[in-house]
């Protein structure tokens, strides 16, 4: 039997419930967690400075961003009460770090062409990208991007009756 480790009834050993682990990997999940309920709490408060004029359904906009405030608060709870063991903790190598920073960079860019170059190009482009990033031909990202978008223009357009914009470029 190890030390730290009792001895039940069965004669099996249990294991000691020790404190949460020190060093990188309870600090990495301390961090996670803290970061969680501060996210948490900026949803939260967003969520109450939705006002809506007339009342177009009984829930309301606060809702959904209240639901996931508290998914997020009890997701870093759970992170900050119980931080994984030090050997459980796969960080990811430095390739999937530069994918990771170029997907967070497509997206930025994706969110300021957006109202220049529309939504059907936009989303095009950034499909075309992330497939790139991750591997893909180039061929069949694009082919996947203008699926993607003529999906999404069909399904909001013309099914859900939300407009999306057409970008600048083109009303001028």
């Amino acid at each position: 039997m190890r030390e730290g480790e009792g001895s039940s009834p069965g004669g099996t050993a249990e294991p000691d419930p020790s404190p949460a682990p020190e060093g990188p990997a309870g600090s990495a999940d301390r961090v996670a967690g803290a970061t969680l309920l501060l996210l948490a709490a900026a949803v939260g408060i967003e969520a109450t400075t939705f006002d809506v004029a007339f009342l177009a359904d009984p829930v309301g906009p606060k809702a959904l961003p209240l639901v996931v405030s508290f998914l997020l608060t009890l997701g870093g709870l759970r992170t900050l009460a119980r931080p994984r063991a030090r050997g459980d903790i796969d960080l990811p190598g430095e390739s999937s770090l530069r994918r990771i920073a170029g997907a967070v960079a497509v997206f930025l860019l994706y969110s300021g062409a957006l109202p220049w170059l529309g939504f059907f190009l936009s989303t095009t482009l950034v499909v075309t990208a992330l497939s790139v990033l991750f591997g893909g031909p180039w061929k069949g990202g694009l082919a996947a991007g203008l699926t993607l978008s003529a999906a999404l223009w069909l399904l909001f357009v013309t099914l859900l009756s939300l407009p999306l914009p057409v970008g600048e470029l083109w009303i001028r």
